[in-house]
């Protein structure tokens, strides 16, 4: 990829960058940020330090699962490297979002690890973009279960509900299905000869070393099949995607009680649900600025609460869940130099 390619990307991300930030500030001109300080000045810093202390433990649980995996298909890597790959990933794509643009560069940099190949490093990432979605869908059932039980009404349209435990589960699904070799054999025979020569040319290229169509199915089709005697490490690495995909919930649910405010837990982790599904359709603005955050603070809304109160919760969420993420990521992706590791491409 040319330099002059990253230079159009970077001048992109640089647009969508200042746009979001203009949605934020216009978010908080909405707010009032005099109200907002006031209640943010009540905060009890020790629940607030806990909630800092669980997101970011859940932060490296994800990329510890990840490693699991690796491991587990016979990828032998540190996990310094694993967790490095994986902040350098989210560093990159909270800067410039792509569509699984975090599984495509954990996958480019683990694609010539000692036991790996392009196939086994996309098999890998896969495999833990499913887990995520899956996780993602179960626990907002389960929450929306045990308020359904409890006669608790939730403030959210049910048939969003039923939207994003679909999108959550059915996405689980196609990323699963997009791992089966058969059917990944039967879509490439099908493909019209000059896609097929293009496909080839480029997995064939030196910078991406896959040695083609076939040695890639091989690859994924080998990862798979170790994987599969494996049942206890699957489980262990999708509990602990599980938790880090809760610790959003957790973290508004502390902050909340942080500022004196008790919510049903249940009904936060719907609500962070409804916010994360917005983030994930997000292919644009970085970190879903501005966005995210009207959209959280809406949600608490619903609940009743002031529109200071919601916010307060909202950009400390936020503070936490994103901006604090973003400078640990930095720092890691900075020192050990992101853009020698990714090489052409950014």
């Amino acid at each position: 990829m040319s330099r002059r390619g990253g230079g159009r990307r970077g001048r992109v991300a640089l647009i969508f960058l200042l746009i979001g930030l203009l949605l934020f500030a216009l978010y908080l001109l909405w707010t009032n940020p005099f109200k907002v300080l006031l209640e943010a000045g009540r905060l009890n810093l020790p629940l607030f330090l806990l909630s800092i202390l669980i997101n970011d433990t859940g932060l490296l649980l994800f990329a510890l699962s990840w490693h699991l995996l690796l491991r587990g298909i016979g990828v032998r890597v540190s996990a310094l490297k694993s967790v490095l790959a994986t902040f350098i990933s989210l560093f990159v794509v909270w800067l410039m979002p792509i569509p699984i643009g975090s599984e495509l560069i954990r996958a480019y940099l683990m694609r010539n690890e000692e036991g790996s190949d392009l196939g086994k490093a996309t098999a890998s990432v896969m495999i833990h973009k499913a887990m995520y979605n899956l996780s993602f869908g179960l626990l907002i059932t389960l929450a929306a279960v045990i308020e359904a039980w409890r006669g608790v009404n939730l403030p959210i349209e049910k048939r969003l509900l039923l939207f994003v435990i679909f999108f959550g589960v059915s996405t689980s699904i196609i990323f699963s299905l997009l791992l089966t070799p058969s059917l990944l054999r039967g879509i490439y025979r099908r493909l019209p000869n000059w896609l097929k020569v293009r496909v080839e040319r480029g997995l064939n290229h030196p910078r991406i070393g896959a040695g083609g169509f076939e040695v890639l199915i091989n690859g994924v089709e080998d990862a798979l099949s170790t994987l599969r005697s494996k049942p206890l490490l699957k489980l262990s690495a999708f509990l602990m995607v599980a938790f880090q995909w809760s610790t959003g919930s957790i973290t508004t649910w502390l902050v909340a009680m942080s500022l004196g405010c008790r919510i049903d837990f249940w009904i936060i982790v719907v609500l962070y649900a409804a916010v994360e599904f917005i983030q994930q359709l997000n292919i644009v603005i970085p970190g879903g600025l501005g966005i995210v955050d009207a959209g959280l603070t809406a949600s608490l809304c619903l609940l009743g609460l002031p529109l200071s109160l919601s916010s307060a919760i909202s950009l400390l969420t936020r503070l936490v869940t994103y901006w604090l993420e973003l400078l640990l990521c930095a720092a890691f992706s900075l020192y050990y130099g992101y853009r020698e590791l990714l090489g052409e491409y950014l």
